[in-house]
């Protein structure tokens, strides 16, 4: 871009078309996530390495919560998002926590919300989405000025 864009567009754009690799998403999700109210935010293994189904251990109102941050490059369909949510919610019940904090670079429109919310309500965790639009918001916010 030649020209910087204004309106939240520039960091949309950057967001949809990542390609900065998964360590980078998972330390974006991590501030993310602390923007968002968690805290005792602990990154597991952004480099590589076995996880066990969680990027990051969180805390949220006295519970513990795990991170997912899927940042594939451009806007996948919905049903490759929802395979990989819900690869990601088996980290719940694997780690005995609360719930699944799932920070993805994709546009969710809010029926397919609903959806993943249902499922893991199904699944007996809660869900928080930061979708696309949602953590455009966020960064553009003056809270998460430099990030």
């Amino acid at each position: 871009m030649s020209r910087r864009q204004n309106e939240g567009a520039e960091t949309f754009s950057r967001l949809l078309d990542w390609s900065r690799g998964q360590a980078p998403a998972e330390r974006l999700a991590a501030q993310l996530l602390r923007a968002e109210g968690f805290n005792a935010v602990d990154p597991c293994h952004p480099l590589g390495g076995p996880d066990g189904i969680k990027d990051i251990i969180c805390n949220r109102d006295g519970r513990t919560w795990i991170g997912a941050a899927y940042f594939p490059r451009g806007q996948l369909p919905f049903g490759s998002v929802k395979e990989k949510f819900l690869d990601d919610l088996r980290g719940v019940s694997a780690n005995g926590v609360a719930g699944l904090a799932f920070v993805t670079n994709q546009e969710l429109r809010l029926g397919e919300r609903g959806e993943l919310v249902q499922l893991a309500t199904e699944a007996g965790a809660e869900a928080n989405l930061l979708h696309l639009e949602r953590i455009s918001s966020i960064l553009n916010s003056p809270q998460c000025y430099g990030i």
